[in-house]
């Protein structure tokens, strides 16, 4: 299916959070109180994400989301990248969705409370796509209700590429999987979409090679952190090898790499040139404190 450069390049339809980020020296025990060695605050949420790496990647990407009176700083960071945050839906005497997060050893333990997140509705979208020109890729992530995921499906299934990252995974969304153009999930997801029980005693590249195959609907990206990602493009499953680094934050890497990902679409590249180029980004988002890379842009 074809379609045509319009002039949004990204839209994202997602969460935004606020993120309390707490570095600790170990994981702490059920029970436990422990001593964090540093916090921070910024801004967070999958979509806000996603729509930051995007517009870093040279898109010209909007952010549709609901947010709380409280939510400055979560957006600072997207206003310096030019994300268009004109069509952000203010939703008075609720706060802007909030998540904390725990570091330790390199691997992150996040706690998510859905905020003005919730109140994203199906109209919401429906009203956007009726008044806008469609975009060229549409980005879709689980920390908004079911219904707005449908909504996007309805109002952009013939008119623009659909990306759709079903994490968290829930009940009932296979629908939303089979009619995206491209879905993006890691290989523990890609169980849960199968119905299937984790397994614990594979690697997680065997786990994708296995299953890659078996999950209906369009294109697929398979996400494997260290491994890199595995593409499943037109029936043809190529190998994306991931970039040798030393992690010390993993929070955020999937956004970067998705966000970054659906701008090479939008630029009319192929899959596993994309998800190359996620890979690139998510490789960098890892070896520093924080989802987004706000290095200074060359």
């Amino acid at each position: 299916m074809h379609f045509p450069h319009n002039d949004v390049d990204v839209l994202v339809i997602g969460s935004v959070n606020l993120d309390t980020g707490f570095t600790l020296p170990r994981a702490p025990r059920v029970g436990e109180t422990i001593a964090a060695l540093d916090m921070v605050e910024r801004g967070g949420g999958k979509g806000a994400n996603q729509a930051y790496a995007a517009a870093r990647a040279g898109a010209s990407t909007t952010l549709l989301a609901a947010v709380g009176h409280d939510a400055d700083p979560a957006l600072a960071d997207l206003r310096t990248v030019n994300v268009a945050l004109g069509d952000l839906v203010s939703v008075p005497n609720v706060p802007t969705g909030r998540a904390v997060l725990l570091l330790a050893g390199g691997e992150n333990t996040i706690v998510v409370n859905a905020g003005a997140n919730a109140h994203l509705t199906a109209q919401h979208v429906s009203d956007w796509a009726s008044t806008h020109t469609a975009p060229s890729v549409v980005a879709l992530q689980h920390e908004v209700e079911a219904p707005v995921i449908d909504a996007a499906l309805d109002a952009f299934g013939e008119r623009a590429r659909i990306v759709l990252n079903p994490s968290p995974w829930r009940d009932g969304a296979a629908e939303a999987v089979r009619r995206a153009h491209v879905v993006v999930l890691n290989e523990v997801e890609l169980e849960q979409a199968l119905g299937l029980e984790p397994v614990t005693d594979e690697e997680p590249l065997a786990i994708a090679h296995r299953l890659i195959g078996d999950l209906p609907g369009g294109d697929v990206v398979v996400t494997l952190g260290g491994d890199g990602a595995l593409v499943r493009q037109g029936g043809e499953v190529t190998h994306v090898p991931a970039i040798r680094t030393t992690p010390v934050d993993t929070v955020g890497a999937g956004d970067a790499f998705l966000g970054t990902l659906t701008a090479a679409l939008a630029r009319g590249e192929d899959l596993v040139s994309a998800a190359t180029a996620g890979a690139t980004a998510a490789a960098v988002v890892v070896t520093i404190h924080g989802a987004r890379d706000t290095t200074p842009m060359p």
